[in-house]
């Protein structure tokens, strides 16, 4: 005898599952048309292609909800800027700094509030202040009183090629490959008092801890600490406690160290090449990485904030967050907080609270952010300059900006 309960149990089931799927098709369409919309908006922002190559992720904590590339990674060669082109991403490498930092607090390597004089090879004091060793944790929250000093800075750009293409331009200040020198050397003779560069006006009138200034050196510095705390290279060591646990394999350092063919060419403006330089102290903005690689660190710092991140302890990320100077506003809305990240509540045009870091070197810009309300990250690699002809290519990347936060608040809805 058939069940009539079984059977009325069977087609309910039958059209829920259907009524299901129809309700995913109806989504998976909606998800489509607006992925679309933000590809038309932003393909309109950047109309005169001034912006030559860039690609654009917007992320959740658990997948990708939009990466695409735009433009030319090489404009000559009409190759294609795509979402796994590679590139230089400017001082977002700091943030990969901080995570190292407490992830070799972690391991017993060193404590950030240990003077940084424990662990470098050379001796690094503040002449104004000689009695106050300054700390690791002064140098990642950019309160060490050590600046940068331009003309010693520039001296660390180095040309990957002896000989410049004739349709590249190289900076003055670019030095031949013949003058590198080693990282340690570069920092030491730049901020020990026997460097053969060293200057005072390396160092500011404020008292190491008291006051926010922001510092290209004592990024590199920090680096330098992990180096020599770990036992192992910088590079190797967020190989090893970054890059490897999150599958970022188009992540390095160094031009040498990542597929040529992906390499995006770096450009003052549309139609000038850049010729392919490297820092020698490359911590602190010399990062080589990709959109999609990126979108894996940040769902990872997203997860982290939240409490659920799987490269450091819950207490690390704590500490990695935690606001400090809060006080230090400026006209662009930043707020310095915790290890090389900020906050900031006036980033281009948003009004929201984002978290993250942003980044620029010659011929690269990069912003990577996300909103802890919303939980919703957005990222954006560019590789044309955003100083030389600032009032031509700024517009452009306030539009692109502005298409990806209206994308955001689409999804919100």
């Amino acid at each position: 005898m058939n069940n009539p309960v079984l059977i009325l149990l069977l087609i309910a089931s039958l059209f829920s599952s259907k009524q299901g799927n129809g309700q995913n098709d109806k989504q998976d369409h909606n998800q489509i048309k607006l992925k679309d919309s933000l590809t038309h908006s932003l393909v309109a922002a950047n109309s005169d292609d001034e912006l030559v190559g860039f690609s654009v992720a917007v992320i959740d904590q658990d997948k990708v909800l939009y990466n695409e590339g735009f433009g030319y990674a090489d404009s000559k060669n009409k190759k294609l800027y795509k979402t796994n082109t590679i590139q230089n991403v400017g001082s977002v490498s700091k943030t990969f700094i901080g995570i190292a930092l407490l992830k070799a607090q972690e391991l017993g390597k060193l404590n950030l509030n240990d003077p940084i004089n424990n662990y470098l090879p050379f001796e690094v004091v503040n002449p104004n202040h000689p009695e106050i060793p300054i700390t690791i944790l002064q140098l990642a929250t950019h309160s060490s009183s050590i600046v940068d000093y331009e003309e010693n800075y520039l001296k660390g750009f180095i040309l990957e090629n002896e000989k410049v293409e004739d349709d590249e331009v190289p900076f003055t200040h670019f030095q031949k490959p013949d003058k590198r020198i080693s990282f340690i050397d570069f920092l030491e003779a730049s901020l020990s008092k026997e460097g053969k560069w060293y200057t005072e006006e390396a160092f500011s009138d404020n008292k190491p801890g008291s006051t926010f200034e922001y510092t290209n050196y004592g990024a590199d510095l920090c680096a330098l600490i992990i180096a020599q705390a770990s036992g192992m290279s910088f590079k190797e060591f967020t190989k090893k406690h970054i890059f490897d646990p999150l599958n970022m394999r188009d992540s390095a350092w160094s031009l040498k160290e990542v597929d040529s063919l992906r390499r995006s060419k770096f450009y003052l403006f549309k139609g000038q090449k850049i010729a392919d330089y490297e820092c020698i102290s490359y911590p602190n903005g010399g990062l080589l990485t990709s959109s999609e690689d990126l979108s894996k660190y940040l769902a990872e710092l997203m997860k982290g904030y939240d409490g659920k991140g799987t490269l450091l302890t819950k207490n690390s990320y704590e500490m990695f967050f935690e606001k400090r100077f809060e006080n230090n506003i400026n006209e662009s809305g930043r707020i310095n907080v915790g290890i090389f990240v900020e906050y900031n509540n006036n980033f281009i045009g948003s009004s929201d609270l984002l978290i993250g870091h942003n980044g620029s070197d010659l011929g690269s810009l990069a912003m990577l952010y996300f909103n802890p309300e919303t939980k919703i990250g957005k990222l954006l690699m560019i590789n044309t300059d955003i100083d030389y002809k600032e009032e031509i290519v700024v517009p452009y990347i306030k539009a692109v900006w502005k298409s990806i936060l209206e994308f955001e608040n689409k999804l919100k809805k």
